[in-house]
């Protein structure tokens, strides 16, 4: 699914307005359940923000495992045994960094911690 500008800066302003308002007192709801996270991410499209830059920031999972980004840089997803989304960037400016996150989800919100820090939060979306 490709967003234009103006989708996608709608979408920045809402969770950057969503971060704002919730900011650390949202509670997590991490899921631990590895086929809950495959099934929750298989086919979507996460739309947020990159927190520690405060950017834009889309995902593409493949349901062949295939992971994208906005750039058109092209990586692997998987979940481990903990539930966590994890991945490693095969190209781009990001080539050879890989690791996993916690996911959590929160009324329709979703949010990516890295060593229980916040770095994404936004919304998933079917292709």
């Amino acid at each position: 699914m490709k967003l234009d500008i103006r989708t996608a800066g709608r979408v920045l302003l809402a969770a950057t307005a969503l971060s704002a308002a919730t900011g650390s007192a949202m509670a997590q709801n991490i899921i631990t359940d590895r086929a809950e996270v495959e099934k929750m991410l298989s086919g979507a499209t996460f739309i947020g923000v990159y927190l520690r830059t405060e950017s834009a920031y889309t995902l593409n999972f493949g349901a062949d495992g295939k992971l994208t980004d906005a750039s058109g840089a092209n990586g692997r997803w998987w979940v481990d045994d903990q539930g966590r989304y994890c991945r490693e960037w095969l190209d781009g400016k990001l080539q050879g960094n890989s690791g996993c996150m916690e996911v959590e989800s929160e009324d329709g919100q979703i949010a990516l911690y890295s060593k229980g820090k916040k770095v994404s939060e936004g919304i998933l979306t079917s292709k």
